[in-house]
């Protein structure tokens, strides 16, 4: 009989005490996200273990609106004080955000996120089903948003992501899943997809280790370009993130490239490389790039159609235009270099091929290279 009585005092307190939580929640999400609409469909309470809401929408019109089909936090009743004890449960989730005009340094101002040195408020996350849709003006001025994600990681004991779309900046993601933790911060990463306007990278597989600030992917693996890609990459993520990336690739087809960059009316290209590219940088700015890819025997062939790249190629080398245009007419190499390197800011791309009509050497600079667009 007691324990009828107190089944029941708890199952009255639970749903008396439901309208205040709703109350509560909103006011907190409204001091998180600032000038935002917040409604909160229903509540469920069970004071021995869970909290959860449900039909959450966040909206800022013209910047983010946000959708949570379910929101649970579960905790143990004898370590409720314990922030890291605590799990958060998200399930379908909808992140769309449109800030075209702004970068996101902006736009991390449109939370609060609290102070730098705050107590973690939970010990694992876990989403499921999140679909995000992307577009601001880029990923150049991105301290402020760099630092938080830094607090967050070094808050979390476990993270399990599920992402079903991710949109923006030009990329589309497709089925993605992250797990990481408990406590040591190692797991994996699988992404089915990514594309870049034509360019599609899939089958993506890596490890994942996240201490303090630090985001390492090691082991990557995908298919791109007919080939195979393997890799590391390193994120540090500080007022300014910071990264460094080493990826090595093995018969990338030459074909495919031209196609999915839309270069066909530049060049045509047959053939395969293979070879290594290292990269440094903070934010937008790239502080080291080197490469080094080599072609694969039997060679291929190389037509190029761009007229003001020959153009310029007769000024620099003082040739005559009609001889450049019948040299890369149908050109057939046998082996062929490239090298990537950074120079004052410009990338320099170093061609030298060799075949039964001679050697050809050709040289792209890409002026001024950042990663995004800096912000006026």
């Amino acid at each position: 009989m007691a324990l009828c009585i107190i089944g029941f005092v708890l199952f009255t307190i639970s749903i008396s005490i439901k309208p205040l939580i709703i109350i509560q929640a909103k006011k907190q999400l409204e001091k998180v996200f600032l000038q935002s609409q917040v409604s909160i469909g229903g509540c469920v309470f069970e004071p021995m273990r869970l909290l959860g809401l449900l039909d959450i929408e966040i909206k800022r019109p013209g910047v983010y609106d946000i959708k949570v089909k379910g929101a649970t936090l579960g905790y143990n009743l004898f370590s409720i004080l314990k922030a890291a004890s605590w799990k958060l449960s998200l399930k379908a989730v909808r992140v769309q955000v449109s800030t075209p005009q702004q970068g996101i340094a902006k736009f991390a101002g449109y939370f609060n996120l609290g102070p730098s040195h705050g107590a973690p408020v939970v010990g694992a996350v876990e989403i499921s089903g999140l679909t995000l849709d992307l577009n601001t003006a880029d990923l150049t001025a991105q301290a402020t948003l760099s630092a938080k994600l830094g607090l967050i990681s070094q808050s979390l004991r476990y993270l399990d992501l599920k992402i079903d779309t991710l949109g923006g900046f030009g990329l589309q993601l497709e089925n993605a899943a992250l797990k990481f933790g408990p406590d040591s911060g190692a797991g994996n990463l699988s992404i089915t997809q990514i594309k870049y306007d034509k360019l599609s990278i899939t089958d993506i597989k890596s490890g994942v280790n996240l201490r303090d600030k630090t985001l390492s992917l090691s082991g990557i693996s995908a298919l791109s370009l007919g080939g195979d890609i393997q890799g590391d990459l390193e994120v540090v993520m500080e007022k300014e993130a910071r990264y460094a990336a080493n990826v090595k690739c093995a018969a990338l087809d030459m074909v495919r490239l031209a196609q999915d960059f839309d270069w066909r009316d530049k060049f045509e290209m047959t053939g395969k490389l293979s070879g290594e590219l290292k990269l440094k940088g903070k934010g937008a700015e790239i502080e080291m790039l080197s490469g080094s890819f080599s072609a694969l025997t039997p060679g291929g062939t190389l037509v190029i159609m761009d007229t003001k790249f020959l153009e310029n190629m007769a000024r620099n080398t003082q040739l005559p235009l009609e001889l450049l245009v019948e040299n890369f007419k149908n050109y057939r190499y046998n082996t062929a270099l490239l090298s990537l390197g950074l120079e004052d800011d410009n990338i320099i791309l170093k061609v030298a091929l060799e075949g039964e009509a001679g050697k050809r050497n050709l040289n792209v600079i890409l002026h001024d290279f950042k990663l995004g667009r800096e912000e006026k």
